[in-house]
């Protein structure tokens, strides 16, 4: 008999310390890279992503990206963007509430061992300072990407960023899904799903090259993560930035967070059809500082 994960989204009630990463700090210690995505044409709402791309090292990227406060919103179409951060009591941190330079090398060696879509976070946030005040995060997400020049035939694992593959597109993966499992439904078609996940699949979750551009004159690389929607109730917040851009030198500068805008929020939620057409056409916001 096969083995079937059935994910419900839920989330055990577990009393951890709330751990932060701190912006001058990573500043201090690491190359960061900052960047602001405007999500009015890919999701409809005028709101802002704060992308941070700490380099643990020329070809390791911890993700961070601030997502906005949809709870927040007014109307879809309006210009109200919300907040994506709040004012902190930083006196009222402890030392040990901060994530030290030793403490983020930590974690992102758990993912060097093993990058998988479960390791994806939402439980860490970040603090930055502005004019003497500190501001903490609503909402982030933190991922690992590993970047590579891995050519063929050898295929690059999950979390990384392989410049030099084939390029493949959602169309063509679609279209050999269906062909290979006729009585399957397309696991990345949002607008209707089993909801359930086959542990004995003969394929594996990847990150595929499908574009190769330019933006300013510099060659940037568009990637798409090929997961399914197992949460019902929750997010599926192992999908990540499903859809990014990535450039030498820069970082990620652009990229769709589909599986947060999916979920209700204060009656503003992005249709399934609409995120079906953005995941088909590979659609993604790119940085404001890059346009």
């Amino acid at each position: 008999m096969k083995r079937i994960l059935f994910l419900l989204g839920f989330t055990p009630c577990l009393a951890f310390p709330q751990k932060y990463f701190f912006l001058d700090s990573l500043k201090t210690d690491f190359k960061v890279e900052t960047y602001t995505l405007d999500t009015s044409e890919l999701y409809g709402i005028r709101k802002n992503v704060n992308m941070y791309n700490v380099y643990l090292s020329p070809n390791h990227i911890l993700l961070l990206s601030v997502l906005p406060d949809l709870d927040e919103s007014i109307l879809p179409g309006t210009d109200e963007r919300g907040q994506n951060w709040t004012v902190l009591d930083f006196e009222k941190l402890s030392k040990e509430d901060i994530i030290s330079k030793s403490k983020v090398k930590e974690i992102v060696s758990d993912w060097l061992v093993s990058n998988t879509p479960e390791k994806k976070r939402l439980d860490f946030k970040l603090i930055k300072k502005v004019n003497n005040r500190y501001y903490v995060s609503k909402l982030c997400l933190t991922e690992f990407f590993n970047i590579t020049s891995l050519k063929g035939p050898l295929v690059s694992s999950y979390g990384t960023l392989n410049i030099s593959e084939q390029k493949v597109t959602v169309n063509e993966v679609e279209k050999s899904f269906k062909e290979q499992f006729p009585g399957r439904k397309f696991i990345m078609d949002v607008r209707d799903l089993d909801r359930l996940r086959n542990l004995s699949d003969p394929f594996s979750f990847r990150n595929y090259l499908s574009k190769e551009y330019r933006i300013k004159g510099n060659t940037a690389y568009q990637f798409w993560t090929f997961d399914g929607w197992w949460n019902i109730d929750g997010y599926n917040e192992h999908r990540g930035i499903d859809r990014l851009v990535y450039m030498p030198e820069k970082g990620i500068v652009g990229g769709s967070y589909d599986f947060y805008f999916r979920l209700s929020h204060n009656g503003f939620r992005v249709s399934d059809y609409r995120l079906w057409e953005n995941i088909l056409n590979e659609k993604v916001m790119t940085a404001e500082e890059l346009k």
